[in-house]
């Protein structure tokens, strides 16, 4: 039997016996916690509609409103999200992958295959989506085709590197490099090489307007919109006939929606970013700064690029070379202009940082509207790593957040809400003939502050609302958890709704608060409550470890689903809890809270922070 307990509470006299005296409690008070089973197995089980993180945290943000502590933020992947497109989906060989968010809430996912010379591939495809799990395969982007060269010999023009931008209008803006397998290394056919795009007003499905907007070698390109409504595609430059590895980025612009582009075919174009590099094997200077992905960084007009740096070329155990790459951030002029770059001129040292990361590829950069920026590239681990800087993009954690779980390459971000961003990749876990695209949604976590109110702790969440601010745990298995958090001048309250499968008496969720004390350490004042799909597992104090202590905690706990039988699929549980402001040490209006889940099936824990020092904990504003 099933109560619809969010459909129905209005019916509490009669509801309030079917699942064990569902009382509206008050901390002050102190009754006892109630539950819909206590820790019987046969108890009654609710209708709950438990709250998915994509729902939350829907307040006005307030730009950079954390960029004081961005330091503390993190992300977790939502591990339900995570899907793997293969043969099965039309996705064969597949590399450089890039995701687009659109105005509708759909999707676009782009990609190129591995195939043709040195593996640059040939063709680029793309598929849509309306919730970023099924996805329909629209075929070819830009395909191949079979040409004679400028030396009139049989050729073959290939199409790699696409991405797609939605501008302002609602048009999606697509672009992507051309070349000509022959001539590419040759000065005098430059204009058998260089950048497309093409336009779609219908989300995709069908495209017009293509326009070959640059000639010359070239490879990366990124799209950018301007609040003044001009467009900007930065790529990496490449000269092969001096170096195959000298590059550097240009840039070539839109003031007209896409149109027209100057400089005019057959013009240089803008160069904006490079340094030197030293090839000992040419015994010659390079440039560098390819791959670039940028933003406008928040309150501001100054653009911060992410980019892939070649460092120094060393010899390989087969006798050939292989360049070695860190990532680095370069930045524009404060205004957002650039200084095109002549001649041998190189970005000046005050408008870079050469190596955020000493040893990485195949950069993305995004940030938040709270401030946080965050950089994905690809590690020597052949793994995807996330690290968090700061507002300005000058300062980076030292301490890289976990990604995509397989080994890859080439893959992309895209923000898709305030607290979420998307990760895309190459998955070649089982080998590149059997390459995969892999996705999933991370969502962010940082501090928050409590919602003023007071609440009945009776288990009806609908008194809790969506702009209340979220925390999340899910990225290890199925199970998942929100936590949100409301104070009044005697109690602080939380709602945790956690989502599990395979519920069972062995699972839990748990709150960790502690005083900003400063120093990193847990003590006598720091809290533990660990809580049941049915009821409260226990309260507990620091005493050295862990021991039960009761300070007063109350409300409700109710779940969806039957533990008993292992065959279905439970939903989950949803908790109510007070606890007195007394019970904890509050400093200066705030809290340090920390927060996991335990699923028993999978027998796997995820958690915020080290639950054994405070000093990555997010701090809960209660004042």
């Amino acid at each position: 039997m099933k109560v619809g307990i969010d459909s129905m509470m209005k019916f509490s006299g009669k509801l309030a016996v079917s699942v064990s005296m569902l009382l509206a409690l008050s901390c002050t008070k102190g009754p006892e916690l109630s539950g819909n089973g206590g820790n019987g197995g046969g108890s009654v089980s609710v209708n709950l509609e438990l709250s998915d993180f994509s729902e939350l945290n829907k307040g006005n943000a307030e730009i950079n409103s954390h960029a004081g502590e961005w330091d503390r933020s993190s992300l977790k992947m939502d591990y339900r999200s995570y899907i793997e497109l293969g043969a099965e989906n039309n996705v064969y060989y597949p590399t450089y992958t890039r995701l687009t968010t659109l105005d509708d809430g759909s999707y676009i996912l782009t990609w190129q295959d591995a195939v043709g010379v040195n593996g640059n591939g040939e063709n680029t495809y793309y598929a849509l989506s309306r919730d970023l799990r099924t996805w329909t395969y629209m075929g070819y982007l830009w395909q191949h085709e079979d040409v004679y060269n400028g030396l009139g010999k049989p050729d073959v023009r290939r199409f790699t590197n696409a991405n797609t931008l939605q501008l302002s209008n609602g048009e999606i803006l697509a672009v992507a490099a051309f070349s000509t397998v022959n001539t590419y290394g040759n000065q005098n056919f430059t204009d058998e090489q260089g950048l497309v795009v093409k336009r779609s007003n219908d989300g995709g499905y069908t495209w017009f307007g293509e326009t070959e907007i640059y000639h010359g070698p070239c490879w990366e390109a990124h799209l950018m919109e301007l609040p003044s409504g001009e467009i900007q595609c930065f790529f990496s430059e490449s000269r092969p006939w001096i170096s195959s590895s000298h590059s550097g980025t240009d840039m070539v612009r839109s003031l007209d929606g896409g149109a027209t582009w100057e400089p005019a075919l057959g013009s240089s174009a803008y160069r904006v970013m490079r340094k030197h590099w030293w090839n000992e094997q040419k015994n010659m200077w390079c440039y560098t700064y390819q791959m670039p992905v940028g933003i406008i960084l928040n309150d501001s007009e100054q653009f911060a690029f992410a980019m892939e740096s070649c460092n120094q070329r060393v010899q390989n155990s087969s006798g050939g070379y292989n360049d070695q790459f860190s990532v680095a951030i370069v930045f524009s002029n404060e205004d957002g202009t650039w200084t095109y770059l002549e001649g041998d001129e190189i970005t000046p040292r005050s408008q870079r940082i050469d190596s955020v990361v000493t040893r990485g590829a195949a950069p993305y950069l995004v940030q938040f509207p709270s401030g946080e920026t965050l950089l994905a590239y690809g590690g020597t681990d052949s793994h995807q790593h996330f690290r968090m800087g700061n507002a300005t993009a000058t300062e980076w954690g030292q301490t890289d957040l976990a990604a995509l779980p397989e080994i890859g390459s080439w893959g992309g971000l895209n923000l898709t809400s305030s607290h979420q961003v998307i990760s895309c990749m190459r998955n070649s876990r089982d080998g590149s003939d059997n390459a995969k695209i892999s996705i999933a949604r991370f969502n962010l976590n940082h501090s928050i502050t409590a919602t003023q109110r007071t609440v009945e702790t009776d288990g009806d969440a609908s008194d809790w609302a969506d702009t209340d601010e979220a925390l999340f745990v899910g990225s290890r298995c199925q199970a998942q958890a929100t936590l949100r958090c409301s104070a009044d001048s005697d109690c602080i309250y939380f709602l945790i709704e956690a989502k599990d499968e395979s519920l069972s008496s062995t699972d839990f969720a748990y709150l960790l608060l502690s005083p900003d004390n400063g120093t990193g350490k847990l003590s006598a004042k720091s809290r533990r409550i660990r809580i049941g799909y049915n009821n409260i597992k226990s309260t507990d104090q620091y005493a050295g470890g862990w021991t039960e202590y009761d300070f007063g905690v109350t409300g409700t706990v109710l779940y969806d689903g039957t533990p008993t039988d292992r065959e279905d699929t439970d939903n989950g549980f949803r908790a109510e809890i007070a606890i007195p402001r007394s019970s904890v040490e509050v400093n200066e209006g705030r809290i340090l809270v920390n927060f996991g889940y335990y699923d028993a099936s999978s027998n796997l824990e995820d958690v915020l922070y080290d639950a054994g020092t405070t000093e990555s904990w997010l701090s809960i504003t209660v004042d």
